[in-house]
């Protein structure tokens, strides 16, 4: 059986077994029995306890051993040492999964990860798998089985609805999980999966790409252990038009480290997680509860088809503030059509009518409880918008008005638009009663203005990934990854760049200041010499690079100057020559470049180059090869795209040139192999339209087999 169809069976078992099982709600044994019995699980509950004969009314059992049947799936709530005893006596006994709750494995040093790999192995000698461990176990409405301890699904009733999730943190899981539902949001089924000592991120995902009780999937990610099958698993879910929602821990070093710790789990590169994302249509957030609500979105409304917004507000000043916030977010407001504005006129005086926001309190009769409805069909029909954002604030009767907008949002429906209506509570207790009103009419609601925005970033984010995947061409070259090994200094990866096409000044490697002398003599005048030592990285800050030399003399002499000074300040280095270069000038400094990361593979990378790149970490990242049309989009998305495309009456430089040589540089990076380490083209400088760019240092790394 694949892992996703067990994954499926799990969520419908026909008896369970809570190892572990008390009635003491401190304890994780004793929540999980009781949330499996409180939410009405209709198979069989087997509580295992040795010193108890019942729980809750349920006959318990000393051991696996002793039920009537085998149980087809375990919960295990026991201190470590006793876990591996637990898991053997499930296997033996036919169980087909286990949850493992408890903690302090690979997640907690060498010693602990050896114990899970056994633990592991004796489930895998009998066939069953097992979720986590140093999870919290999973809850699925649509099965109406809760197998986890969280106090969060203490609740009358779980909302049903067309989300799954899948976490890496369990506390993190039921955090979402309560808010979501406590604002009207309900999931199919939602997994914490922890260590993923067997069943991993992707099975789960892949699972739900299948699931036909599921429409959106969210995840919460610490590291990914296989990044080609993610890949895969969201091509998978791109063709079947499930929307995949991410949030990646580890953007920064303080979170990669607080993600290892956390779970076990590599947190690796955030940025080539960002780029397998782009590739796979992907949505990456960086907030969950943002992520849970346009899941929401996604779930009740259509997609948007343009972003333009709509604002209908109960305050000037509230409205005053969404419309600042949006263009913080350049994100666009709406000009209505002209058949939208006659329809809000019956309410408002002309100007106003055409404002956008549209504030009710400034109606010409009654107020916002009395015009909230025909405000909010007319917006919600209006063909030049795509998007209602409802900021309210404190009014008379918040209830009343929720219950308008709702009959307003239900009148454009039935007319055919299913545009989004996203409404924003802004007070405290005192919209309680509003909130139960939306909730009433199936409507949800988010807490904040930075929520709200957040999701119409995503739709933003979906709209530029949207279409047809980009044709990468083929590529320009072909190099053997056998004949390169270690490091390459300047003028051998000059050699390789220039077998793919990507431009590079000229130059010849001379041992001496005498041969240097005579190298140049072969090449156009001016002339730039670097040292070539595999000991000396920064060239020019150890005094290695000598520019704008005018002839063979002049090279002659900085290379026995260069000398000198290199055997006083860096006597240790090895020194292999001189490196005597055409020297070329440009109008803007660029950083071309690649590497192999560990999970995904070659990826290319291209910015602000020269001192700059380590300045203003101005770069874009995409999974390599790219084609010269998707290199072009990376450079335009630079904060230096303005300097590309011609600044405060500059000249636009040669854009063009400088994505296909980026795309040839992606190309290499993928021809190269599992052995290509990094690359990195600085500068790159760029000339104005049409006289090209050239790369003037460069560095290849291989990794030796």
């Amino acid at each position: 059986m694949t892992r996703p169809a067990r994954i499926a069976e799990m969520l419908e078992p026909k008896s369970v077994a809570v190892i572990g099982a008390s009635e003491d709600l401190t304890k994780f044994g004793g929540r999980l029995f009781k949330l499996l019995v409180h939410h009405g699980f209709e198979g069989q509950i087997y509580p295992i306890n040795r010193k108890r004969e019942s729980l809750l009314g349920i006959a318990c059992h000393t051991d696996i051993g002793a039920t009537p049947t085998p149980p087809d799936m375990a919960v295990m709530a026991v201190p470590r040492d006793h876990v591996k005893a637990a898991v053997r006596e499930c296997a033996e006994a036919g169980t087909k999964a286990a949850i493992i709750i408890t903690a302090k494995f690979s997640d907690a040093g060498e010693e602990g990860a050896a114990l899970e790999a056994e633990i592991v192995e004796e489930a895998r000698k009998f066939g069953m798998r097992l979720i986590g461990p140093n999870c919290l176990g999973l809850i699925s409405p649509v099965n109406k089985l809760v197998l986890c301890a969280s106090p969060a699904l203490f609740v009358d009733k779980l909302l049903v609805g067309r989300i799954g999730m899948v976490s890496q943190s369990g506390a993190l899981m039921a955090t979402i999980f309560d808010r979501a539902q406590t604002r009207g949001v309900g999931f199919s089924h939602c997994f914490s999966i922890g260590n993923q000592a067997d069943l991993d991120l992707c099975d789960f995902l892949d699972f739900l790409v299948d699931d036909p009780a599921t429409d959106v999937i969210c995840t919460y990610i610490e590291g990914v252990k296989d990044g080609r099958r993610f890949l895969e698993v969201a091509e998978r879910a791109r063709a079947a038009g499930k929307p995949v929602l991410a949030v990646k821990a580890g953007r920064t070093d303080f979170g990669a480290a607080a993600a290892f710790s956390h779970t076990a789990s590599l947190a690796g590169s955030y940025e080539a997680f960002a780029a397998a994302c782009r590739e796979t249509g992907v949505v990456l957030m960086d907030d969950p509860d943002a992520m849970i609500m346009l899941a929401a979105a996604l779930t009740r409304f259509d997609q948007p088809k343009r972003l333009e917004t709509a604002i209908l507000t109960t305050s000037g000043g509230g409205g005053a503030i969404t419309a600042d916030r949006l263009t913080d977010w350049n994100l666009p407001l709406a000009s209505y059509a002209p058949e939208t504005v006659a329809a809000l006129e019956q309410y408002y005086y002309p100007d106003n009518a055409k404002a956008n926001p549209i504030d009710m309190g400034a109606a010409i009769t009654g107020g916002s409880m009395l015009v909230g409805e025909g405000s909010a069909q007319a917006l919600l029909q209006d063909t030049a918008s795509g998007i209602v954002l409802c900021p309210l604030t404190t009014a008379p009767d918040m209830r009343l008005l929720c219950e308008c907008i709702a009959k307003g949002l239900a009148s454009a429906e039935a007319g055919g638009a299913r545009k989004p209506c996203l409404v924003v509570l802004q007070p405290g207790q005192a919209a309680n009663k509003a909130r139960a009103e939306l909730l009433k009419h199936g409507l949800f609601y988010f807490d904040s203005l930075d929520e709200a925005i957040r999701v119409i970033d995503g739709y933003r984010t979906m709209q530029a990934m949207a279409g047809t995947r980009a044709d990468k061409g083929g590529s320009p070259g072909k190099t053997s990854a056998e004949a390169l090994s270690g490091a390459l200094d300047e003028a051998r990866a000059k050699a390789v760049l220039a077998d793919y096409g990507v431009p590079v000044n000229r130059g010849v490697v001379a041992p001496d200041a005498a041969a240097a002398g005579k190298a140049a003599a072969g090449l156009k005048a001016p002339f730039v010499v670097k040292v070539v030592s595999p000991d000396i990285v920064h060239k020019s800050d150890a005094g290695g690079v000598a520019l704008n030399l005018g002839d063979a003399q002049a090279v002659e002499a900085a290379v026995a100057a260069m000398a000198a000074r290199l055997a006083a300040g860096h006597p240790k280095a090895v020194i292999e020559g001189y490196l005597v270069q055409e020297m070329v000038s440009g109008e803007l400094e660029m950083f071309v470049g690649a590497r192999r990361d560990p999970l995904f593979g070659p990826v290319v990378m291209v910015g602000a180059g020269g001192v700059l790149v380590e300045l203003l970490k101005d770069v874009a990242v995409r999974l390599a090869p790219v084609s010269p049309a998707e290199a072009r989009e990376m450079l335009l998305g630079l904060r230096v795209a303005p300097l590309l495309k011609g600044f405060r009456g500059s000249a636009p430089l040669d854009l063009g040139a400088l994505a296909d040589a980026v795309s040839r540089v992606s190309w290499l990076a993928h021809d190269l192999g599992d052995r290509f380490g990094e690359l990195d083209v600085n500068p790159v400088l760029v000339g104005k339209a049409g006289q090209g760019c050239t790369g003037v240092d460069a560095r290849l790394l291989m990794n030796d087999k």
